[in-house]
């Protein structure tokens, strides 16, 4: 009879738990910029996936209040994420912009070591005085010729991003890696763009610069390491996920280096397929950053303790202990 009595109260205090916890539906519409429904696209938000009707519209239910990350792809357009707060149930619509196609850029192991390549157009036309820059050990800046040919001769080992730059052309970043006495052979292709060259992409490259100078491999993987883990998502990767910890709500995601989502969890890395990051930084506490970068972006308190007395020093203001990943996009991922 005891056994019977307390089975019940255990009953009852699951439903009790259950109920307080506080769930709506999300329900939304997507289109591209013309206004047609778009059809087929994938979206996920929270622990939750599902893909658009023919009209457009997506449903979930049973979503937590508090802040989430919806993500909405579909190949040929540009990806959408974004943080939304479920407060009650709520409907949403987005547009979804399509985009250019642009050849590939084309990678060639090359016989002299260091790293050498053209910069074209879409159409394959080289392009002159591009600014062309090389962000890792020994980092620097070139000009492409009359052919549009650049040269980066005898490069050290290590990780380097090439970034080029040109008015009326959208910017292009590549993350590649040089191994001893190797040299490699890029053919970029730059897309037609109105859009003005920002300067904050430009710092957060010349930051990146400092970290793969400075920051251990293990921080760290690359596309060529990502492309073994095929269509896994992010937080599916072993690695970030044990480096990183699984403390909710505590996580902040740097997106291209500029972009800072803050007070994400885990499951919000779901949003990126491991196919679509051409670099992941990751790490527990942000504090452990020596170059200070990720500090100074974040714009975290972290203290430090020098000597027996254990004096320590305040370097900016917020919190310490912060886990961080810091995802470089693909490129047509950032149009």
């Amino acid at each position: 009879m005891i056994r019977s009595v307390l089975a019940v109260l255990v009953v009852i205090g699951s439903a009790h738990t259950l109920s307080a916890q506080r769930v709506a539906s999300v329900t939304g519409a997507v289109r591209d910029t013309a206004g047609a429904p778009v059809a087929g696209a994938e979206v996920i938000l929270s622990d939750q996936r599902t893909v658009t009707t023919l009209q457009g519209a997506f449903r979930f239910d049973s979503i937590p209040f508090g802040s989430h990350l919806i993500t909405i792809r579909l190949i040929g357009y540009s990806p959408l994420r974004l943080p939304i707060t479920v407060r009650g149930t709520s409907h949403i619509e987005y547009v979804l912009r399509r985009v250019a196609y642009v050849l590939p850029t084309v990678y060639v192991r090359a016989r002299a070591a260091g790293i050498y390549g053209t910069v074209g157009d879409s159409g394959l036309t080289p392009l002159a005085g591009v600014i062309v820059q090389l962000a890792g050990k020994g980092g620097r800046q070139t000009i492409t010729d009359s052919s549009g040919r650049f040269a980066f001769p005898l490069v050290a080992e290590g990780q380097y991003v090439v970034r080029a730059v040109h008015p009326g052309y959208a910017e292009e970043w590549l993350f590649l890696e040089v191994t001893k006495r190797d040299g490699v052979e890029l053919a970029i292709r730059l897309r037609h763009s109105l859009e003005i060259t920002s300067l904050a992409g430009e710092n957060a490259v010349r930051d990146l610069s400092r970290r793969l100078v400075s920051n251990l491999p293990n921080d760290r993987l690359s596309a060529a390491q990502l492309s073994r883990f095929g269509s896994l998502s992010l937080c599916e990767v072993n690695k970030i996920a044990e480096r990183i910890g699984r403390r909710t709500d505590s996580l902040a995601i740097i997106l291209n280096g500029v972009s800072i989502l803050e007070g994400r969890s885990l499951r919000d890395l779901c949003s990126w397929h491991a196919a679509e990051v051409q670099l992941v930084e990751f790490g527990d506490d942000i504090c452990r950053d020596v170059t200070r970068t990720l500090v100074d972006l974040l714009n975290v308190w972290c203290v430090k303790f020098t000597g027996e007395k254990r004096f320590y020093s305040r370097i900016k203001t917020q919190r310490s202990g912060m886990p961080f990943v810091v995802i470089w996009e693909s490129g047509y991922l950032r149009r």
